[in-house]
């Protein structure tokens, strides 16, 4: 339990379940695996996102939990990390196509823009608001380069954003409170979206993974509702290393 919390505490089950969704979309539309730099870039890049949006946490709001006290405590040893990553990343960046670096820097001004909104208060208006937004940033980082190899399709990309969010909306709601109407509509919308995947004849291979990634979200939801699932859920977006397995 110990190795699982250190791993959490990092990261990298984040790192790992965006890169395996990454590889798995990228090889159902296109039938070929993406290239390294582009795992290694956008696992990075996650990480740079994940540590810093932890670090502003921190200056803005205080160290709220048990994840962001540990962060404040290493705080000199993770930054000295994510320096060392942004380089590799500015290496790796020499390795891939100019409009990947293009479209990369697009959604890094996104980003931006998004952690000015919400350190000036933007998200506090409406429940739901910063988990949409984040859900949407999300989705266009794990399938930008799929979509600019050549392949993309809206009904798996609405998946994947259904998905993001019902794990953003479960633990806000857990961690705060809210909108729980919401969330159970968000978890019986996303379910009868990725059935209906199913019936329509979508690869089903991808489907099962989906409803596996759906299913544990459900089930925290109904059955145990609290902080300490978190790791199982970040874990949960990693069952696509299922389909990698199974199609090497």
């Amino acid at each position: 339990m110990r190795f699982f919390r250190t791993i959490h505490f990092l990261s990298l089950d984040v790192v790992l379940g965006t890169v395996s969704l990454h590889m798995m979309f990228y090889h159902a539309l296109l039938h070929v695996w993406p290239s390294w730099e582009y795992d290694a870039l956008l696992g990075i890049s996650v990480y740079l996102i994940y540590g810093i949006d932890r670090q502003i946490d921190n200056l803005t709001l205080g160290a709220s939990d048990d994840l962001h006290v540990s962060h404040a405590q290493n705080q000199r040893k993770l930054l000295s990390i994510l320096l060392a990553l942004s380089c590799v990343n500015v290496y790796l960046l020499y390795r891939v196509e100019l409009a990947v670096i293009r479209s990369g820097l697009v959604l890094i001004l996104i980003v931006g823009g998004y952690w000015l909104a919400w350190t000036n208060g933007f998200f506090t208006w409406i429940w739901g608001i910063k988990e949409i937004f984040t859900s949407l940033i999300y989705c266009a980082g794990v399938l930008l380069p799929t979509y600019l190899a050549g392949g993309f399709h809206f009904v798996w990309g609405m998946a994947l954003f259904l998905l993001a969010l019902l794990n953003l909306c479960l633990f806000t709601w857990i961690d705060v409170g809210g909108n729980r109407r919401f969330l159970q509509l968000l978890i019986w919308a996303s379910g009868a979206w990725l059935m209906l995947m199913c019936l329509s004849g979508f690869q089903l291979d991808v489907c099962v993974i989906l409803l596996l990634v759906w299913g544990i979200h459900a089930g925290i939801y109904y059955f145990s509702p609290r902080k300490h699932m978190r790791p199982w859920a970040e874990w949960a977006f990693a069952s696509p290393l299922i389909y990698i397995l199974c199609n090497l």
